[in-house]
């Protein structure tokens, strides 16, 4: 229906940039995790861009349409993020369910050994009896002799259990110590990621890809034309992506840079590389570990939008920091 809407009035007048954008968010949100992870938020979305469209098609002058369009392209960039969000509590989930699976049996290994260690306590019980039995047996030795034999035969008996126990109660309580200590240090992991993820959806398009999770900073918003020096309000902007990432658990980045067609493929190739640096050495400044993070120039071969207007241009001189996924120790 949106597609159709779009047809019919593109073919009346010129859509004006937030209702283009508000579609192009809506399109890529649809085809992303969103229809299936939060169907909700993205109806939510494709209402409001049906608002928009109809106050383009009955007033396309006005600036209604411009702030509606502008609505439904938030709710379409909200409904993708929280896609990210939801995808990425699934699979922590997942991680925990199989960690609590693992330590469960950790347990039943324990008390398994807290078995066998009863057994041989046994064991040496019935051989302290069997050496009591001789030596009662022995006629040289006196009454007082034996009495003494026997009365130590069951010190030691009863100071091996005791010690038996005690080391097995000891290792059983420490097992479900660590089992707690790991369990919540896990649930306040997630919380502080989650919290890091959403404020990353705030700040810039958050999506996720076959690479990971890709956060993209436009291009124009980081530095001037042509240039690769950061802008003043860049350098806020990352300070505020640093803080949001060094809250996650630390994990691999990189950091490309992408142009447009204007220029040659090498100036092109070389500005890309030099701007992926300098946001590198920002995150690095910041605290970010530099054995984690790498910078690469992209060009203008990965455009995400067409070089042949002023306006996709503009989307493909970007930054993206690409945030890989972690790396699940083998057991």
């Amino acid at each position: 229906m949106v597609l159709l809407i779009t047809f019919i009035v593109g073919c009346a007048t010129v859509p004006p940039n937030e209702l283009v954008n508000a579609r192009s968010a809506y399109q890529r949100a649809s085809m992303g995790p969103a229809q299936q992870l939060v169907p909700a938020e993205l109806h939510k979305a494709e209402q409001a861009l049906d608002q928009a469209e109809k106050s383009f098609k009955d007033d396309p002058d006005s600036f209604k349409t411009k702030d509606l369009a502008y609505v439904a392209q938030r709710k379409a960039e909200q409904a993708e993020a929280l896609a990210v969000i939801a995808a990425d509590k699934a699979r922590r989930d997942k991680a925990e369910a199989d960690y609590v699976k693992e330590q469960a049996a950790q347990v039943a290994q324990g008390k398994q050994d807290l078995s066998d260690s009863e057994k041989r306590t046994a064991a040496a019980h019935a051989e302290l009896d069997r050496q009591a039995a001789i030596a009662q047996g022995k006629q040289e030795l006196s009454d007082a002799e034996r009495q003494n034999a026997v009365a130590q035969a069951e010190i030691e008996k009863q100071a091996a259990l005791k010690l038996a126990k005690q080391m097995s109660d000891a290792d059983l309580q420490r097992q479900q110590a660590d089992i707690l200590k790991t369990q919540q240090e896990l649930k306040e992991s997630e919380k502080r990621t989650a919290d890091a993820l959403a404020a990353l959806s705030s700040l810039a398009m958050l999506k996720e890809e076959e690479r990971g999770l890709v956060l993209t900073l436009s291009g124009s918003v980081l530095f001037r034309s042509a240039q690769s020096t950061l802008l003043p309000q860049a350098q806020e902007k990352l300070d505020q992506v640093a803080k949001a990432l060094l809250a996650i658990p630390a994990r691999n980045l990189i950091v490309e840079g992408h142009t447009d067609s204007q220029g040659s493929d090498a100036y092109n190739q070389g500005l890309s590389q030099r701007r992926a640096d300098a946001v590198r050495e920002y995150l690095v400044q910041r605290g970010y570990p530099a054995d984690r993070i790498q910078a690469r120039g992209k060009g203008e071969g990965s455009p995400m939008a067409k070089n042949s207007s002023a306006e996709g241009r503009a989307n493909n001189r970007r930054v993206e920091i690409v945030i890989e996924r972690e790396v699940q120790a083998s057991k």
